[in-house]
């Protein structure tokens, strides 16, 4: 067994083809089955098995799959890759949905550099569509994505539920009220996030459902902008709670909504079955241990 065998195998697993894995490797499929069986003959027992059009692990590919990137780590070290004079930061792309790098203090992001010297963190904020052919096409690791998500696809670790409220100028008739209601969206103009991502999707289904569906005069993925619309009384807009409190104004109301449900949920997202870098683990365990300590006793 050796390195290269490995990191094939582990490229068949996440894409479970091996013609995408061959791609992804620049070989040959028939290359890479050979190594495949080679590698299945060195263990004695069978890694994939086939079935209609795809190939399905085995237990023991799992069970393999499980050690095999901390084995690559360790050959790295023995050949003195991390142990040389100028060793070589990796990147870790981290694809998120708008606004979300707000969330954390830079405190976080501080601590985890310091703790991971030999990692870069790349944030990128993008529409939640392209964060998901990302994560498909195997351009990144993680990301963090709002719902809903399909977790047969998926690794999910919810991070946090946001509430939604209106933002309205202080003269609209709204401007009055301590709250609102989904029903109160009813054809008034109104100033939305980009629709083209799986949650609007879902929660214009549950506008629509409530007879609620607004008229929606601009779409745009820059929260201030939106924020602009409604300073100026072009139209209301639908925020987030947080980001409202941020970007104050004294012209603008902040009207929590009194349904529950309208919230946005963010996960922390990886392909199923992947098996992940060391860089990618650690911020993974990182986030998950700052969200814990954020969490209400």
């Amino acid at each position: 067994m050796n390195k290269r065998q490995l990191e094939y195998f582990l490229k068949v697993y996440e894409h479970k083809s091996v013609s995408k894995a061959a791609a992804g490797l620049f070989i040959t499929p028939q290359a890479l089955s050979k190594t495949l069986s080679s590698l299945e003959k060195e263990l004695g027992t069978e890694l994939f098995t086939h079935k209609s059009n795809q190939i399905l692990p085995t237990p023991q590919a799992a069970l393999l799959a499980a050690h095999a990137k901390t084995l690559i780590m360790e050959y790295d070290l023995i050949s003195n890759h991390l142990f040389s004079s100028n060793p070589k930061k990796k990147n870790l792309f981290l694809p998120c949905s708008y606004d979300v790098p707000d969330l954390f203090p830079a405190s976080f992001f501080h601590s985890f550099g310091t703790d991971h010297t030999d990692t870069v963190l790349k944030i990128v904020e993008l529409p939640d569509t392209d964060i998901l052919a990302r994560l498909d096409n195997g351009d990144c690791e993680l990301a963090i994505i709002s719902g809903p998500l399909d977790a047969t696809k998926y690794q999910l670790f919810p991070l946090v539920s946001l509430p939604f409220c209106l933002v309205v100028h202080k003269n609209h008739p709204l401007a009055e009220n301590s709250s609102v209601s989904v029903k109160d969206l009813k054809d008034i103009p109104l100033v939305i996030k980009d629709s083209a991502n799986p949650l609007s999707n879902s929660q214009y289904c549950e506008l629509l459902k409530n007879g609620a569906m607004p008229d929606i005069v601009l779409e745009s993925s820059d929260s201030h902008l939106i924020h602009k619309m409604v300073i100026e009384d072009h139209a209301v807009g639908l925020s987030l709670l947080y980001l409202a409190k941020k970007i104050r104004s004294d012209r603008i109301r902040i009207l929590p909504f009194q349904e529950h449900w309208f919230t946005k949920t963010l996960y922390l997202a990886s392909r199923k079955n992947a098996v992940l870098s060391y860089s990618a683990a650690a911020f993974s365990e990182a986030i998950k241990t700052f969200i814990s300590l954020q969490a209400p006793e």
